[in-house]
């Protein structure tokens, strides 16, 4: 169809300048908050000297006679700059949809001079607005974005924004197995809609996690041992208003648990002098176990086996372990209670003792130990004659007297050793001539 030459030829700064005025007269600030209709820029792609068609969805409603255009945008004032004053609706060309096809007289370049500023860039708004020719009666707003990508190419569709995405552990660098670690991935422009998916190295963690406000979030205590690269993975909701973004790898160390304590630390076997005791205790996830020996509380040097001997100087002290398991996240300390060290059983006699010497009245008799387990430090003695004590007859030798003629002499050797209960052995008896 003809577009009217009037209509296509450019018209003079003056004049759209009066238009605007009139624009504004016949009440352009009044429109109605109609739902905007659909409006399609043409040519698609182009730059700030194309000549650029508007072509509105559908025709203007009735009662509407004439129409007026303008644009918003970086640059333009904040309620928008008249491009197309009010113009008779009939005075267009209708496309075959039935909508009004509406050449703009200047380019982008020249609306933007007129508006005193010289860079275009990101979203420009065009409307048309249906309305009377007189007053401020309007009948619905048709509207159609353009893009300038840069400061001289423009598109009717929106450019695929770039987005970062970052991520963020709580508690970040290293944790101990099993803590829960959260993870936050922050995406830039905030505006993007989307998912995020959580990798741990190429291993998704759980399901993706939509985004809200920039961010999105994910809590896991399943990180296995050992090092781990953690990335964050941005789809866009649209992708042809956002682009996808993947993060680096954030390097996040999980430790062994420290070693668990699975049984009390015990002293086992009979505590008491010359017994070997152990410590019995066991942990869970250690790498080597070291033991201390304690006696009232005090550790003993050199004591650093799990099994101990106990000694004389034990009794009557309290004696301990403490146990100390060990791996490469630290370290865990068990310490048993501390019974008291009893005496040692009583000395065993093997050879019993004897009575040697020349068994009559007037000679000396020597009294012979035995042997005794373990082995004896001191002996006390005590001789008798027919079973009876003898008073006084407490040494190691004694002189047969008149009165021992004719009987049955003996010795009673008792063997000590410090911390062991005394062992008695009696000698066989010998006669007395």
């Amino acid at each position: 169809m003809r577009i009217p030459q009037a209509v296509r030829r450019p018209l003079t700064a003056a004049l759209v300048s009066v238009l605007a005025a009139g624009a504004l007269t016949l009440g352009i600030g009044g429109a109605r908050a109609d739902a905007p209709g659909a409006m399609e820029v043409n040519p698609a792609t182009g730059t700030d000297t194309t000549g650029i068609t508007l072509t509105t969805g559908t025709p203007c409603p009735e009662p509407a006679s004439h129409l007026i255009v303008a644009v918003k945008g970086s640059g333009f004032p904040a309620d928008g700059q008249i491009v197309v004053g009010n113009s008779p609706i009939a005075a267009y060309a209708t496309a075959p949809n039935g909508g009004i096809v509406v050449p703009l007289t200047q380019t982008m370049r020249d609306y933007a001079n007129t508006a005193g500023f010289s860079t275009l860039q990101g979203r420009y708004d065009f409307t048309l607005t249906c309305r009377a020719a007189f007053g401020s009666a309007t009948y619905g707003d048709f509207a159609a974005p353009v893009w300038f990508t840069t400061n001289t190419a423009y598109r009717n569709t929106a450019p695929v924004t770039a987005t970062t995405t970052t991520l963020a552990a709580s508690p970040a660098g290293a944790v101990v197995q099993g803590t829960p670690v959260r993870l936050t991935a922050t995406v830039a422009p905030a505006t993007a809609t989307g998912t995020v998916r959580f990798l741990d190295g190429a291993t998704p963690l759980g399901v993706p996690v939509p985004v809200a406000a920039g961010t999105a979030t994910l809590t896991t205590g399943a990180l296995t041992v050992g090092t781990h690269a953690l990335k964050a993975e941005f789809t866009p909701a649209d992708p042809a208003l956002h682009a996808p973004s993947l993060t680096g790898p954030l390097a996040l160390t999980v430790r062994i648990k420290p070693p668990a304590l699975l049984t009390p630390a015990k002293v086992t076997g009979t505590v008491r002098v010359g017994s070997t005791v152990t410590c019995a205790v066991t942990f869970g996830g250690a790498a080597s176990v070291g033991y201390a020996w304690l006696r009232d509380g005090t550790p003993l040097a050199g004591a650093t086996g799990r099994t101990r001997t106990l000694v004389a100087a034990d009794h009557p002290h309290r004696i301990a372990c403490r146990a100390k398991a060990t791996n490469t996240t630290g370290s865990t300390l068990a310490t048993s209670a501390a019974p008291v060290v009893a005496l040692g059983p009583a000395l065993r006699n093997g050879t019993k003792p004897g009575v040697a010497g020349t068994h009559r009245a007037g000679y000396r008799q020597t009294a012979r130990t035995g042997s005794w387990t373990p082995a004896a430090t001191t002996y006390t003695y005590v001789w008798k004659r027919d079973g009876r004590v003898i008073g006084g007859a407490t040494r190691a030798t004694y002189t047969a007297t008149r009165a021992d003629r004719g009987h049955r002499l003996t010795v009673t050797v008792t063997a000590q050793r410090p911390g062991y209960a005394k062992g008695s052995a009696t000698s066989a008896a010998v006669r007395i001539g």
